[in-house]
């Protein structure tokens, strides 16, 4: 099995608005009326990993709270995005290198995951947990606004 991770800001979206953790951490800064800008190049690796592997597991990981979890699959789904699990801040753990090692303990028989982010804090504690999983194969790419 072969798991996708996705984080959101920035990377499937480029945020409308200055991104902080009080504002990120309302339901409001998911209102579709704000005119989210897709980035291309994720949607494009999004629906060419559907189209290649379609049994692929799609998830979210994100540093949004659980509590904004409907905003975020609402605002996912119109803009034609469709995953099968989100994996959000519950409690006050930010880690996503943490819900890594959730997600993996949940799906061992995972073989590789692919995770697209933008920020190297969350590619560095995803790189870290998955030295604990020497078996699965991690690829990163990176999201860079500035192209």
């Amino acid at each position: 099995m072969n798991i996708y991770l996705f984080d959101f800001d920035n990377t499937i979206v480029e945020l409308p608005y200055k991104e902080t953790i009080q504002y990120l951490d309302q339901k409001e800064s998911l209102d579709p009326k704000l005119n989210f800008k897709l980035i291309q190049k994720t949607r494009e690796d999004y629906l060419r990993t559907m189209d290649y592997d379609p049994d692929g597991l799609f998830l979210i990981l994100s540093n949004r709270i659980i509590e904004v979890k409907d905003s975020l699959v609402k605002l996912l789904k119109e803009l034609g995005y469709n995953f099968e699990d989100y994996y959000l801040i519950e409690g006050d753990d930010r880690n996503k290198g943490n819900r890594v090692r959730k997600i993996l303990d949940k799906y061992n028989s995972c073989k590789s995951i692919k995770f697209w982010e933008d920020k190297d804090k969350h590619i560095n504690s995803v790189t870290e947990a998955m030295k604990d999983y020497p078996e699965v194969e991690l690829e990163i790419i990176k999201t860079d606004l500035t192209k």
